[in-house]
């Protein structure tokens, strides 16, 4: 048996999906899923089913989407068609235990889209059939890990954090504690980035990639969303063809290799930070369509 981690919910659509890529699939509520809430695991057993769990679910390659693939209609799928089974095949609980300190409750399969998603809200997200989701068949009950801080960020966002903390604590620095209301601001910004890919462009006090497109600097943005003063690094990079995605580290190194986001990375009075991450289609120096990924750390004290 194997445990299968990195699967979170999509704070857009409601649906659980898998976090691991760069590229977070297709989401009904429009880009990519976004994570929010806990990490999610469970195993992958797919030689038996027993009463209270059921096999069968899979990742579907093209959404990224947790999909039950028990029949033949393979649901709907935002990418185009039914889903599309990739990865292993998981298997979900539906003992009836309820919440629990590592455990969650009221996720439900989708009758539309097929699609597992979280049911313990009145509002039941966006589905790529149309509406909300719609509750059939069993409850099921998914493990999660209990460090409830880390989950605001998705993957690439944690990993950002992490090796700034890493760095910060090798030079003498505190340790940063990640603060929601950044989490919300740089993921906008980021964002906001992707989706007029002109902005990355524009300067502000001689650096790219700080504009916001209501005309927003990154003082305006922090001072908003945390009510203090602070600071922003910005790292924009592509990637087209077989090239390789600009990663969480590729990102910190340029940061570290230039001295003024260097400074501002292991500024001694920041104490509390958050990390967004976005990605969208541009168009390379070279003239080539490509894909932009934005990432954007924001500091106060």
């Amino acid at each position: 048996m194997t445990a299968l981690v990195d699967w979170r919910s999509c704070y857009k659509c409601q649906t659980l999906f898998y976090d691991i890529l760069p590229e977070k699939g297709a989401c009904p509520a429009g880009g990519g899923h976004k994570a929010f809430g806990f990490a999610y695991a469970f195993a992958s057993d797919a030689a038996t089913e027993t009463p209270t769990q059921q096999t069968n679910w899979r990742r579907c390659g093209n959404c990224y989407a947790l999909f039950f693939d028990g029949l033949p209609d393979k649901g709907i799928c935002l990418a185009g068609g039914g889903h599309q089974a990739s990865g292993y095949m998981c298997t979900v609980r539906h003992d009836g235990s309820g919440d629990g300190p590592v455990q969650q409750t009221n996720w439900r399969y989708c009758g539309k889209c097929h699609v597992m998603f979280f049911d313990g809200f009145p509002e039941k997200g966006r589905c790529a059939a149309g509406g909300g989701h719609q509750a059939s068949g069993l409850v099921f009950v998914i493990d999660h890990w209990p460090d409830e801080p880390q989950v605001s960020m998705d993957w690439q966002e944690l990993t950002t954090f992490d090796l700034v903390n890493d760095v910060r604590r090798q030079q003498g620095r505190p340790n940063l504690s990640i603060d929601a209301r950044l989490v919300g601001s740089t993921r906008a910004h980021s964002q906001d980035l992707a989706d007029h890919p002109g902005l990355k462009d524009q300067l502000w006090n001689g650096w790219p990639g700080h504009m916001g497109s209501d005309g927003s600097t990154p003082p305006d943005r922090i001072m908003r969303a945390a009510g203090l003063p602070g600071s922003e690094n910005v790292y924009v990079g592509w990637s087209s063809g077989n090239a390789p995605l600009p990663t969480p580290q590729v990102a910190f190194d340029w940061w570290m290799n230039e001295p003024a986001h260097r400074d501002t990375l292991l500024a001694r009075n920041h104490t509390r930070a958050g990390v967004g991450t976005s990605y969208g289609p541009g168009t390379a120096p070279d003239g080539t369509p490509t894909t932009f990924f934005y990432f954007t750390q924001d500091f106060i004290d």
